[in-house]
């Protein structure tokens, strides 16, 4: 997509569905191509991400089919298939590089997992760590560089897994343990985002395998347990939702997400809380969850560790609020697609704002103004999350919107369709 003008069109009212998750339709989409049998993915989201991920199962072995309503996954029985040196392009997907070398430690032969540049730049150490300690077949190689195992299967036995970059090293770990020689005692260290670890492990039992809590952040999963065929529908993507919810808070409108009011273990759940706190109403009613935002947002002082990828929402926020704003616990956002903290003070400072860039997060006085042409990174949160400051502040440009096509293919459809109109503008 070509550079856009997001025009503000006063407060926005909408009522809308969020896409499925992402990350709840990657890890069913690991686990259905271990099981034994043909499962079906109702409503999975399809987005880069999750492309990347099919295409990573599809060259281990597995078969994805699309079905009326979703994807049929006939799996492997956890017998992965790699007779001759297999390459996996992970793209700019960090869960499915993690998970994908997770899975190719498993394979027949060897495999390479790679991705885009700044994939490759992010934390893959303590991942790697692990496997070996498990039995892995892992090839030393260089920071920046794609990852290469000799396969072989995994033995089983104790490891630790510092999750202080990113919990999605514990998670690929409990994936793939069912299918150890030998029961597999993951303890984990660091502090993370501990809900995207609850999601992993709900997934598993959810497919028929029994992890036992043995101790304080200690899990145990017996080896040769393997999961079984299973139909399930993909929840709604929290994450998305939240970007939907800041135009409202933006604003000073109104969005109803149809299908939000489920109880979920999605860390980013817990964005309206935050919302409320910076002045929006929040109401539950059954399957749907409504945000207004009010007049005036108010500062927030939040520690974010456990949703840290709403950081670029709250800060976009912040910079609309009257009075200063501190973020904090969200060090693991400079290595996620872009580091985000000093990407954020960087943007935010264009638009008039006072940033201080903090070792763990930002300090954010309000008081954006346009014009200002916002650059997003590469880095589909930062599109998403100033999209609602252009929805407010006249004359904002956000350049490469397209790379929402990451996670949210159709956000920048869902945005008109609230009312917030934009037009292309020239490079």
């Amino acid at each position: 997509m070509m550079p856009i003008e997001v025009v503000p069109s006063g407060p926005v009212r909408a009522r809308m569905r969020a896409p499925s998750s992402k990350s709840v339709t990657n890890r069913l989409l690991v686990i259905s191509a271990l099981a034994e049998g043909a499962s079906l993915l109702r409503h999975p989201l399809d987005s880069d991400d999750t492309r990347a991920m099919r295409e990573a199962v599809t060259a281990l072995g597995a078969s994805v089919e699309d079905a009326t309503d979703g994807w049929l996954v006939h799996g492997t029985g956890g017998r992965l298939g790699a007779q001759s040196p297999l390459d996996i392009d992970a793209r700019l997907s960090g869960t499915t590089m993690r998970f994908a070398v997770a899975m190719a430690a498993l394979a027949v032969g060897s495999v390479t997992v790679t991705g885009a540049p700044p994939l490759l730049r992010r934390p893959m150490g303590p991942l790697l760590a692990a496997l070996r300690a498990l039995g892995a077949d892992v090839l030393d190689e260089p920071d920046g560089s794609p990852v290469r195992l000799g396969g072989g299967g995994l033995k089983g036995g104790s490891v630790e897994v510092d999750v202080s970059h990113s919990t999605q090293f514990a998670s690929a770990v409990l994936l793939v343990a069912p299918y150890a020689a030998e029961g597999v005692r993951i303890h984990v260290t660091g502090e993370g985002a501990s809900g995207y670890l609850a999601m992993t492990l709900e997934a598993i039992a959810r497919w028929g395998v029994a992890v036992d809590r043995v101790g304080a952040d200690t899990w145990y999963v017996a080896g040769d347990q393997p999961y079984r065929r299973r139909d399930e529908t993909v929840e709604h993507d929290a994450s998305a939702a939240a970007h939907l919810f800041a135009l409202a808070a933006a604003t000073g409108g109104e969005v109803i997400v149809t299908n939000a009011g489920q109880p979920t273990s999605q860390p980013d759940a817990a964005l309206p809380a935050l919302l409320e706190r910076m002045g929006c109403s929040v109401v539950h009613d059954r399957d749907a969850l409504t945000v207004a935002g009010p007049a005036r947002l108010r500062p927030l002082h939040a520690d974010l560790r456990a949703m840290p990828d709403q950081v670029t929402t709250l800060a976009s926020l912040a910079a609309l609020a009257e009075g200063t704003s501190v973020l904090r616990g969200v060090a693991v956002a400079r290595g996620h697609e872009t580091d985000r903290l000093t990407a954020l003070a960087h943007e935010l400072r264009a638009l008039g704002v006072a940033v201080t860039e903090l070792p763990d997060g930002l300090e954010i006085t309000g008081g954006a103004r346009g014009p200002a042409r916002l650059a997003t990174h590469d880095d589909h949160r930062l599109a998403m999350a100033f999209a609602a400051i252009g929805a407010r502040i006249p004359g904002v440009v956000v350049e490469d919107p397209g790379c929402v096509a990451k996670t949210y293919p159709q956000f920048w459809s869902d945005v008109a369709e609230a009312g917030v109109r934009w037009r292309s503008v020239g490079a």
